[in-house]
């Protein structure tokens, strides 16, 4: 690590460790990976967290800040629009960042509460999707907005696992009969079309 010496070594090793998270899977990642990877001492890592989990607890702070700021890029004034933008965002983010996002929705780190930025970066992607229906739904009972809110999530999040299945199956599997598969890959052929279909009929 160039900036060990000079740069926010903290910073650094989180940077590090959400890499080695992405390309290995986190649990391959440990405090002492870390260290090797990052070229400093066996001892640096724990100055700046006590256990895994401390450190997992970054990884997926950094990876829901990343996904906040993924589903926050539309400027249009169409509410479904923006609907349909921080969906495909966001499914692109769980195709794309494939480990980080399990780790972030996985049970590594059972209680976000442990670790206030994290719940706080949590919250703030379950806060936008809310505040992105409620503009869009003229239903604006909070009890209707919530429970749709997370009927949004629960959809892209199942959507999120087809989709990155798709991408490891054999070719012949994609055409063939009676296989979810087929479906799947119309989907993704057309999902702009696809979302917007779907944000309409919430």
């Amino acid at each position: 690590m160039s900036s060990y010496h000079h740069g926010n070594l903290r910073q650094e090793l989180i940077s590090c460790a959400s890499k080695i998270c992405e390309r290995d899977g986190y649990t391959k990642l440990s405090i002492r990976s870390l260290a090797k990877e990052s070229n400093v001492s066996q001892t640096a890592p724990y100055r700046h967290f006590k256990t895994k989990e401390d450190l997992y607890a970054e990884i997926a702070r950094e990876g829901f800040n990343n996904l906040h700021k993924a589903i926050s890029k539309s400027k249009s004034k169409n509410s479904q629009d923006v609907l349909v933008s921080a969906s495909k965002e966001y499914l692109k983010f769980g195709t794309k960042n494939s480990n980080t996002y399990d780790l972030m929705f996985g049970t590594a780190v059972p209680d976000f509460t442990k670790y206030p930025s994290l719940f706080k970066s949590a919250n703030s992607v379950y806060r936008h999707i809310t505040t992105l229906f409620a503009a869009h739904s003229n239903n604006k009972d909070p009890k209707f907005i919530q429970e749709k809110c997370i009927d949004i999530w629960a959809h892209l999040h199942g959507l999120v696992g087809l989709l990155r299945k798709l991408e490891v199956v054999p070719a012949k599997l994609v055409e063939m009969p009676d296989t979810p598969f087929i479906a799947v890959n119309k989907i993704n052929e057309d999902l702009d079309g696809y979302l917007k279909r779907f944000i309409k009929n919430i």
